[in-house]
């Protein structure tokens, strides 16, 4: 018997294969989409460790900062010290060594500049990794670049390029002084993706000492968690007569201090290279896990479609199976059967899926060379075993509930197996789903502000919204039915009423299909709805934290060059007044410094601050909501400062400049802007608004040697507080900055062109402030909706299909009833418009349940996130009613392509015939 089943189970696909083309279809896009993300990941490790391990994996031994690996992450030793490089460079041990200074800075000027990392070469150029083309350079101003980025960049051999001056870049941060190089060297990584293709190799010893120069004051303020772009991280070793770990040991031993925490590590390149992979890995997991988030939803899609598949498919055989088993079958034989069917389609379909994402590779690598593929075997196995067994867990349930039948009920009329509700469990599930997540909802709310427990309420939220998610899906079965029968009442026509009662008729496969659309459009317009109303309150937010739309500095290191310095300053003011959306700007002249006293983790410093003179009419135009008649020998004091210096109306503040002293009497800000603001009377007796000169700065004085007594003790905490009042306490009196006040509100694109044409006006210093905030925000939301917009596209297109295989499949069950209906006078037109209203009514409910729900949720989510942030921020419920409209067009479209196909073919049936079948 079993033998004849597997024959009856042959027969069946071969006969109802037209009628698994369309769930074939949803299996193998889930497929493909599984085996494309391991593809993927595995592809971007593979590049990430081959442009890493490039030069360390050449390398006999390094010695390493202690931040630079793994174990030191929480060192404050970023670069390697003098002496412990003299230390490598006397070792008797070595027979070359080349220590890694590295700058991150640019190549060329203008249009033609470009970011690139320099790095000094070794003094032996036989420890060059590389195949050479031309010489190595030996002098400051030679350099060697890439063959990739030479043609990219087109840089020839012995060619010239004009660029900043890198080593007085390094020297003295803010020059404009420019060099000529020349390119008297190519080499060859070997891979256009390594990361030694943006390496610029120049020759001479100058960059090398100023990289030093630079790191030991680095080192000094580490504790601050700042990091420089110069230093000297990494050694290169080459050990005579070769490396053993006895030769290890004895040169860790000499560059040991008994600081074990922030010693340099000395190991192999081939471990250290492992240690950087290691890192690396957990990222590409993270990743994985996201992607994995999105082909589990294509897979929960794809599994309704699958079971409507087989229950329409299995009801249709009812008869036929009910004979099977007045002919011996037992019912266990009877699901085997089904199941041959199911695991044949899954391997069957999924294996195509999957396979190809081998041309789709082959694709992608031809057009992007950077990218190493990876062609492993792993994921083709992975995504067939996971879609196939999806399939069979998705086609269990109908199987089973159709042998429930006996078999003379079966044999006598068509089984009412489909027209039967769905269960009473899932509803309750839905229910309890649902107040669980109004539970962590609430819970999250009450957490506040803060980065510890601003994170736990985004946790909490994230956990809220997949119950809430779930809850929605489980009540489906009590929304969806009444929701198209309220639809369904807009139809007043009788093709309408009979579509309604088609679509009524298995309220079980409504819900299913309905699902299908439910589970996209639920997360797209939660999707949607989170970044519309965060975008809209992260604006308010910003616009109340930045009144002063942008600034940029002016300053001069040649103190000859102020005049010019301020000249150009009050150029570009009046040439970014005629920009669009620049309601107002003005020029910030330097007036010197105010001291003041703060208390920082019980410790009480002295420290200043610049001080900016304004005009009145400027001040009212750049600020409307200050108070603007700001009287002589007065200071406009930010709300922060005022707080943390402890100031009030009694309280006097001693500023200084060139030109002499003053008292002021400090005017607390009624706005959250960040200057102290002078009028032009009273800066007039502080410094030369025209020619300002920089102000001797004894605070900065007093936390560097703090500071310096800090690194002295040993205790690192004092270290950290002693950093932060260094920071804190470096103003120079001599800064004359261009204010600007946008008009508002903006759109993000229009945010993003005023930032673009500012910067424009100003290519020597960049406007920061609220617009620059805005645009990294505005970037950072928008690549986050694109891509999770792009990853649900896999989502929405499997719906489709699973509308148009339900509205195919019953079409094919309701043949006869179709055929009479035409023998009454129903028209192939008529035919078609029920059909497709149907579809129509199905699809529309369950958009109009997941745009609600998704609404909310979203809603919710980006209140949680903003009050995580502050717990002042405020909520723009701005929902993006547009996008709602669009989903809904969407939906009907998607729901009449749907049809479209079964509508027609049903349409073109003659009534004889159909009464036939």
């Amino acid at each position: 018997m079993a033998t004849t089943l597997n024959t009856v189970a042959r027969s069946n696909l071969r006969a109802s294969k037209g009628k698994y083309i369309l769930t074939g279809i949803g299996i193998a896009i889930s497929s493909f989409f599984i085996a494309a993300i391991m593809m993927l990941t595995n592809s971007l490790q593979a590049t990430v460790n081959s442009s890493v391990g490039d030069v360390l994996s050449r390398v006999e031994a390094v010695v390493a900062s202690a931040a630079t690996t793994s174990d030191g992450q929480d060192s404050t030793s970023i670069y390697l010290t003098r002496d412990q490089i003299q230390k490598v460079e006397k070792s008797d041990l070595l027979s070359g060594y080349w220590v890694q200074y590295t700058v991150a800075g640019t190549l060329g000027t203008g249009d033609q500049k470009t970011q690139v990392q320099y790095d000094q070469l070794p003094a032996d150029s036989s420890l060059f990794p590389y195949k050479v083309q031309g010489k190595i350079p030996s002098g400051d101003h030679e350099i060697m670049v890439s063959t990739y980025f030479a043609k990219e960049h087109n840089l020839s051999l012995n060619g010239k390029v004009t660029s900043a001056d890198v080593v007085e870049s390094v020297s003295a941060p803010g020059t404009d002084k420019t060099a000529e190089y020349t390119v008297v060297g190519l080499f060859d990584p070997g891979f256009e993706g390594s990361t030694t293709n943006r390496a610029v190799f120049i020759g001479g010893t100058s960059l090398g000492e100023a990289a030093l120069k630079a790191s030991e004051a680095e080192n000094k303020s580490s504790a601050a968690g700042h990091r420089s772009m110069a230093g000297a991280n990494l050694i290169y070793l080459k050990f005579k007569d070769g490396v053993t770990d006895a030769k290890l040991k004895s040169l860790q031993d000499t560059l040991s201090s008994g600081d074990t925490k922030n010693d340099p590590r000395v190991m192999t390149g081939q471990k250290l290279l492992e240690d950087y992979q290691k890192t690396l890995s957990t990222v590409f997991t993270s990743i994985s896990v996201v992607l994995g988030a999105f082909a589990a939803l294509a897979l929960l899609v794809s599994s309704f479609v699958i079971s409507n598949t087989f229950a329409v498919l299995v009801g249709q055989r009812i008869r036929e199976l009910a004979l099977l088993r007045t002919l011996g079958a037992r019912g266990g034989s009877l699901v085997r059967m089904l199941l041959i069917e199911s695991v044949t389609v899954g391997v069957v379909f999924s294996l195509i899926g999957a396979l190809l994402t081998f041309p789709a590779g082959m694709l992608v690598g031809s057009m992007v060379s950077t990218i190493m593929i990876s062609y492993s075997i792993t994921p083709i196995l992975v995504s067939v075993l996971l879609c196939t067994l999806v399939t069979v867990l998705a086609s269990l349930s109908p199987a089973r509930s159709a042998l429930r039948i006996s078999p003379i009920s079966a044999m006598s009329e068509h089984t009412n197996l489909e027209v039967r509700k769905p269960g009473k469990v899932g509803p309750i599930l839905g229910l309890v789903f649902g107040a669980a997540g109004i539970g962590l909802v609430m819970l999250a709310q009450n957490q506040g502000s803060g980065e510890g427990a601003g994170n736990k309420a985004i946790l909490l939220m994230m956990g809220a919204a997949l119950l809430l998610g779930i809850a929605v899906f489980l009540l489906t079965p009590l929304v969806l039915p009444p929701l198209v029968r309220a639809l369904g009442t807009v139809t007043r026509t009788q093709t309408g009423k009979l579509a309604l009662a088609n679509a009524l008729r298995s309220p079980k496969r409504t819900v299913s299909t309905g699902r299908a659309v439910l589970v996209g459009t639920l997360v797209v317009s939660t999707v949607l709805t989170g970044y519309s109303v965060l975008s809209a309150s992260l604006t308010k937010a910003l616009d109340q934290q930045y009144p002063i739309s942008a600034q940029a500095k002016y300053s001069s290191y040649d103190q000859s060059e102020a005049a010019s310095t301020v000249t150009k300053a009050e150029e570009i003011a009046s040439k970014v007044k005629g920009i669009k959306n620049v309601q107002a700007s003005a020029v910030g002249y330097a007036a010197g410094v105010v001291d003041y006293t703060v208390e920082y983790e019980g410790q009480t410093a002295n420290q200043n601050s610049d001080l900016v003179a304004l005009s009145s009419s400027d001040l009212k135009a750049i600020l409307p909501d200050e108070n603007s008649n700001l009287a002589d020998d007065t200071v406009l004091v930010p709300q922060g400062l005022w707080k943390s210096a402890g100031l009030n109306e009694s309280s006097r503040l001693k500023a200084h400049g060139p030109l002499g002293e003053v008292e002021l009497k400090p005017v607390k800000s009624a706005t959250k802007q960040h200057l102290l603001i002078v009028n032009p009377a009273t800066a007039a007796k502080l410094q030369d608004a025209k020619n300002p000169q920089k102000v001797a700065n004894p605070a900065a004085e007093e936390a560097q040697k703090r500071l310096e007594e800090a690194i002295a003790s040993g205790d690192k905490e004092a270290q950290t507080k002693a950093a932060h009042l260094t920071v804190t306490s470096q103003a120079t009196g001599n800064d004359t900055v261009v204010l600007v006040r946008a008009a508002s509100p903006l759109t993000s694109s229009e945010n993003a062109t005023l930032q673009a044409d500012l910067n424009r006006a100003s290519p020597d210093s960049s406007f920061t402030g609220g617009l620059q905030e805005r645009q990294t925000y505005d970037q950072l939301l928008t690549v986050m909706l694109t891509f999770t917009l792009v990853m649900l596209m896999l989502a929405v297109v499997i719906s489709i299909i699973g509308v148009a295989n339900t509205m195919t499949l019953s079409v094919n069950e309701r043949r006869r009833e179709n055929a009479m209906l035409r023998s009454l006078g129903l028209s192939r037109k008529q035919l078609r418009r029920m059909i497709s209203i149907e579809a129509i009514l199905i699809t529309l409910a369950a958009v109009v349940l997941g745009m609600v729900s998704g609404a909310v949720i979203g809603s919710l989510s980006a209140q949680i996130i903003m009050s995580s942030m502050s717990a002042s921020a405020p909520l723009v419920l701005d929902l993006p009613y547009v996008w709602y409209v669009v989903i809904l067009i969407v939906g009907v479209l998607a729901a009449m392509l749907a049809s479209a196909l079964p509508a027609a073919r049903s349409a073109r049936m003659s009534p004889v015939e159909g009464m036939r079948g």
